[in-house]
């Protein structure tokens, strides 16, 4: 029997519990002990630090990082939509 009937709500789940694995998985590779296990498998970023027009100045920064956290996040998310 499913917990969640929506199919947003249940991806929102999932999304969420990545977003968290992931920020634990950056916490825990800051100590030594952990730090080989929640490596950084992707890590790609795109920086537009400043657009400049004559009226408006704005940049933007775009970052994915990827680690083991996100995969127990991702299984766990799952394991709560379901």
């Amino acid at each position: 029997m499913a917990l969640v009937k929506s199919g947003t709500v249940r991806w929102g789940i999932i999304l969420l519990c990545m977003i968290l694995g992931t920020w634990l998985g950056i916490f825990l590779h800051r100590f030594s002990a952990t730090s080989v296990l929640f490596a950084n498998v992707v890590d790609f970023s795109i920086d537009v630090r400043q657009i400049d027009l004559v009226m408006l100045r704005f940049g933007f920064l775009f970052a994915l990082k990827l680690n083991l956290g996100t995969l127990i996040g991702a299984i766990l998310g799952v394991f709560l939509a379901r």
